[in-house]
């Protein structure tokens, strides 16, 4: 046997190495991936001392006492193909790690007694869960509540007792925080506490679990484990999740009303294009995989997809898998690819909802099987650039579940799931969409109609004008070779006169000028040439006119982005005005040369930009006498030369206020583009139902023959069509030409000329019409790469389902699959009780110790299934529990109990639970009676919509959108949210003390107290502030440093001179107690 290169040294001047802390966390990391009970590689486990003498296929690898006998101490020195760990499996020990290890074999081996870990599959998570008898309870009897039952039996042999149970309005608000996510009423407390019936708590949470507000609570919750989020990107462009993802999120909620089956959902999230492929209800769950959606790269999407389905609803890691064996629990890496088998065919795409034909404004987000052939292949260590084509595989699930029902059949899908344009309310909403445009394109063109005719009779009774006499005259006219201070004042700004331009070399947010010295004309036009060359922002450049004092009307052109434009504005006192009406989007590049030419007839302004007519503006009010003002702002410019001459009376400009224009010859032009347009409408609709036709016929009774002729019709109507629109867009391409002058009419005739050619080829179609057309669409594919054509997101669905989700879904939700139910319940108890049975909710395996109360877990489990998977089931038996009504405080506690499970593993009173960020929000809106409980719905864009008073979980959720209250608060973190975090930091008191909402609150809740009780005195206002906000009656000390507070706010108020010093601080008291701690945190 090789030694390699090195000789270790012994530790000096050691003491006695620790085997558990010092050598099994070595052997755990560097060998037990091949040497335990996962894998024995050369038949060899290192898991105790036993293991290590007794060996493998080499005989013993351990010798107390003989370090340099030890084949474990060679193998770990070893170089090359002897080095152990592998080089392909991880790096090897470090040289103070050897000598840790010589020197404990050296000192004897010694190891405390341990057992030898049985087989992966006996572990206890991978045991089916069974439902033992409820224990007896110290009188002899069942326990009413098997969760008292058990957790008593384990408290009575600890000898722990636990704390008195919680005051009823501590308890009431627990309750209405946990079920509903909002706080009881003034009404709802009185009437609780003044109940002395048996079942007065029992009917509390019957009611709660009723409510509306039940879904949204739970759903948020869901949502975190599901990790819900919506679609972000860059720009327009769809890189995370999926447009309207909220249809997902409404499903939720619903279905947690309902209470419907747990299990049921799941199969719904994984596969309801399989299970219900015609109900849109239920194909909302699919939103679970839309949300893992990701435009770049594959394999990233569906790792994503494995590892989170994994843990959401086994509780289990699974990315360790993909590049190797896994370390800790007996998942390989074969198991992660066959799993992945099960995902490789799905895809995400957008179906049409009934009422909505435009699915950017709506659409069902849900997941189908595109790919029904794709191969799947093991990505050696893990690099999908190294696939190992020698062998294709099948989906399967991991080989340590042993009850096999995971069983494949294909699903065949009903027409209407495979091409969704069949569906009833397609073809109605698409003509009902197309009867409207008819509609809008009969008015343009009676309009168009009227405008020529009423042209056409002033032109006949209008006299014969005789060609003015009238000449310009130049008011200013600059080529910027030189300055003129004859023409032109300086004003602000970095001016220079170079190579015959004016630079203008100040940025940065403020106004440059050269000032006219005269007053214009009145009515005058204007031809300016320059260029924009830099700028931070808003890098704006132009022309100022009626320039007096602090008023004055400018057009200019902005490069800002993305929203650049030529814009008209104007002066309003001291506003300024940027009317929509007066704005031309386009685009604007530094560095480039634009030309602006302007003509201005009393308030009527008109601007063309680079010689195409670009805005016809009326201004709102009246000219007076000014100067010109050459202007930058925020921009350095380039400018060319400037000419300024008045307007003659004959030169026609476009009305700003109905666009009528007095040339007949744009007249006559806009009216025949009027009259093609409606023909265009009016064909559409006609190939729209001869298209629907053709779709339907290979699903009908009808022949091959009657088949071939409905695809003619179809393909001749969609040609007629396609020769309507051509016809259009040349008629569109010369009203333009009329309106365009200079160098931009020379493109113009390019245009026109491909307009030509295109209309020519559309006749010959006509002619040959074929048997190809456009389907009805009402569906579209996500993009599967940024690369992907247009064209190919409407291919032909598949009209067969792999099934392979289906059968993973049944396999999840099979009653024998030992996790899931155990899985659910530990989420639901971590929710209600602030700590989980199982300490990692998203590892059951090897690590997962059995839990202190496996047995009630267990029982929760199955009784959970036996109870058609219910969650209000669960909830009412865990909320009804004396557990859980336990007081939470530790004041007059046992001293024993308290010193002996600090961490409350006994449950032995109840922990408290800090509010999530969703709750304190909504609790203060809800307090203040400001609250808008309206359900479900697209998402609520937190920039644009700060102010609304919707709940929380309604606002849009993603990387890039958050509501910046919530964020303060451990809001969900979309990428992994099992387990909300429970922070307290300076931020979050600054928030909740100076966040507009916590003080508008305050205000309301104020006013709300005051009015109900217009002569309340402060003594009695302190007690319904504290009812109302905390739910407790105040103590006779909170009580006497509130009214030493009030008198305290109110005399400095009143030195202030405030109007109403009494009020004023009673809403400083009102905003101290949302404050308060006991606010925000669950008793």
């Amino acid at each position: 046997m090789l030694w390699g290169v090195f000789s270790p040294q012994y530790l000096t001047g050691a003491e006695n190495v620790d085997y558990l802390k010092e050598i099994k966390p070595i052997f755990a990391e560097k060998c037990y991936a091949c040497h335990s009970a996962l894998k024995q590689e050369a038949e060899l486990r290192l898991e105790t001392r036993e293991l290590m003498l007794n060996g493998g296929d080499s005989g013993a690898v351990l010798h107390p006492s003989k370090p340099d006998q030890s084949l474990l101490l060679q193998r770990i020195m070893a170089q090359e193909d002897e080095q152990m760990p592998p080089p392909e499996e991880g790096s090897r020990l470090s040289a103070h790690e050897i000598a840790l290890i010589k020197t404990w074999i050296a000192q004897g081996a010694k190891t405390p007694q341990e057992e030898i870990p049985g087989r992966p599959k006996d572990h206890w998570s991978f045991q089916r869960p069974v439902k033992t008898k409820v224990p007896q309870t110290h009188s002899g009897h069942n326990s009413q509540n098997p969760i008292d039952a058990f957790l008593e039996q384990q408290r009575k042999q600890k000898k722990f007792i636990t704390v008195a149970p919680a005051g009823k309005r501590v308890l009431l608000r627990r309750v209405y925080l946990d079920l509903i996510g909002l706080p009881p009423t003034e009404d709802e407390i009185h009437n609780f506490v003044n109940d002395s019936r048996n079942d007065a708590y029992e009917k509390v949470v019957q009611k709660l679990l009723a409510s509306p507000q039940y879904g949204e609570r739970w759903g948020r919750h869901w949502m975190d484990i599901w990790r819900y989020t919506d679609w972000y990107g860059l720009g327009k462009q769809l890189r995370y999740s999926q447009k309207h993802i909220w249809h997902w999120r409404d499903w939720i909620i619903e279905s947690l009303n309902r209470d419907s089956s747990y299990a049921e959902m799941v199969q719904d999230m994984l596969a309801a294009d399989e299970l219900k492929p015609t109900d849109h209800q239920a194909l909302r769950a699919t939103g679970f995989l839309a949300r893992h959606y990701y435009l770049f790269n594959r394999t990233t999407w569906l790792d994503s997809t494995l590892e989170h389905t994994s843990k959401a609803f086994l509780g289990l890691t699974m990315n360790c898998a993909k590049c190797h064996d896994h370390k800790y629990d007996p998942l390989t890496n074969l198991d992660y690819y066959q799993m992945r088998a099960i995902f490789e065919p799905y895809q995400v795409r957008l179906d049409a909802l009934p009422g909505e034909t435009d699915l950017e404004k709506n659409g069902l987000p849900r997941v189908f099987d595109a790919h029904i052939d794709a191969k799947t292949y093991v990505h050696i260590r893990g690099n999908e650039k190294d696939p190992d084509k020698t062998r294709e595989l099948k989906p399967e699930t991991p080989e340590i579940f042993t009850f096999n029902s995971f069983q494949v059949t294909p699903v065949n899908l009903p027409a209407e799931a495979h091409n969704p344009a069949l569906q009833d309310f397609v073809l109605k909403d698409q003509l009902k969409a197309a009867e409207a445009k008819i509609s809008v394109a009969q008015k343009a063109a009676q309009q168009a109609k009227q405008q020529l005719a009423e042209l056409e009779k002033n032109s006949k009774t209008k006299p014969a004008q005789k060609k003015s006499q009238e000449k310009e005259t130049l008011f200013l006219a600059d080529d910027f070779t030189k300055a003129n201070s004859k023409q032109w004042t300086m004003g602000p700004g970095q001016w220079t006169f170079q190579d015959g331009k004016l630079i203008q070399t100040k940025t940065g947010y403020g106004r440059a000028y050269l000032r006219s010295k005269a007053n214009h004309p009145l009515n005058f036009k204007a031809k300016l040439k320059f260029k924009t060359t830099g700028g931070d922002k808003w890098r704006s450049v132009g022309l100022a006119f009626d320039v007096n004092g602090q008023r004055e009307k400018m057009i200019y052109l902005s490069a800002v982005k993305p929203d650049s434009k030529l814009q008209v504005s104007y002066n309003e006192g001291s506003r300024s005005i940027y009317p929509a009406e007066a704005r031309h989007g386009c685009a604007v590049n530094l560095n480039e040369l634009y030309e602006l030419e302007i003509k201005v007839r009393d308030q009527l302004v008109n601007v063309s930009l680079n010689g195409e007519h670009a805005i016809s503006y009326r201004l709102p009010l009246q000219r007076e006498s000014g100067k010109i003002d050459l202007l930058t702002f925020d921009a350095s410019a380039e400018f060319e030369k400037i000419h300024i001459s008045s307007l003659l009376a004959n030169e026609k400009l476009i009305d700003g206020k109905n666009s009528k224009t007095p040339s007949l010859k744009l007249a006559k032009s806009k009216s025949t583009t009027a009259k093609i347009s409606l023909r265009v409408a009016q064909l559409y609709k006609k190939s729209l139902m001869a298209a629907y036709a053709a779709d339907k016929a290979p699903y009908s009774n009808q022949s091959e023959a009657d088949q071939t002729n409905l695809r003619r019709v179809a393909a001749l109507a969609a040609r007629k069509y396609e020769l309507a629109l051509a016809e259009q867009k040349l008629a569109q391409t010369e009203e333009k030409r009329e309106s365009t002058t200079g160098e931009a009419a020379k493109k113009i005739d390019k245009e026109l000329a491909t307009a030509k050619k295109q209309l020519e080829t559309a006749k010959q179609a006509v002619n040959k019409p074929g048997e190809k057309y456009t389907p009805v669409r009402a569906s579209l594919k996500a993009l599967e790469g940024p690369a992907e054509k247009e064209a190919s997101r409407f291919q032909p669905y598949p009209t067969t389902s792999t099934g392979r989700r289906t059968a993973f879904a049944r396999w999840i939700t099979d009653r024998k699959n030992p996790l899931t139910a155990r899985v659910a319940v530990n989420h639901i108890w971590l929710r209600h009780f602030g700590q989980p049975l199982v300490e990692e909710v998203t590892d059951f395996g090897l690590r997962s110790k059995q839990p202190l109360q496996h047995e009630l877990l267990d029982w929760l489990a199955v009784d959970f299934m036996e109870h058609n998977w219910s969650m209000k089931h669960l909830h009412k038996l865990m909320v009804t529990s004396q557990a859980y009504q336990l007081s939470s405080s530790t004041i007059g506690a046992d001293p024993r109990t308290l010193e002996q499970d600090l961490k409350n593993q006994y449950y032995w009173r109840r922990n408290t639970i800090r509010m999530e960020s969703e709750v304190i929000r909504d609790s203060l809106l809800y307090l203040a009676g400001e609250l808008d409980l309206a359900r479900g719905g697209p998402t609520i864009d937190p920039d644009k919509n700060p102010e609304s008073k919707r709940r929380s979980l309604y606002f849009t959720t993603s990387r890039d959108a958050q509501n910046k209250f919530l964020s303060m608060f451990d809001a969900a973190d979309i990428f992994a949210c099992y387990r909300r975090n429970q922070s307290v930091i300076p931020q979050q008191a600054l928030a909740l003390a100076n966040s507009k909402v916590s003080l508008q609150m305050a205000r309301k809740i104020t006013e709300q107290i005051q009015t109900k009780h217009p002569d309340i005195n402060n003594q009695k206002f302190i007690r319904l502030a504290y009812e109302k906000i905390l739910c407790v009656e105040p103590t006779p000390q909170e009580s006497a440093l509130c009214l030493k507070a009030l008198a305290e706010t109110e005399s400095v108020l009143k030195s202030n001179k405030n109007q109403n010093p009494t009020w004023r601080s009673r809403e400083n008291l009102v905003h101290a107690l949302l404050n308060h701690n006991d606010f925000i945190t669950i008793r």
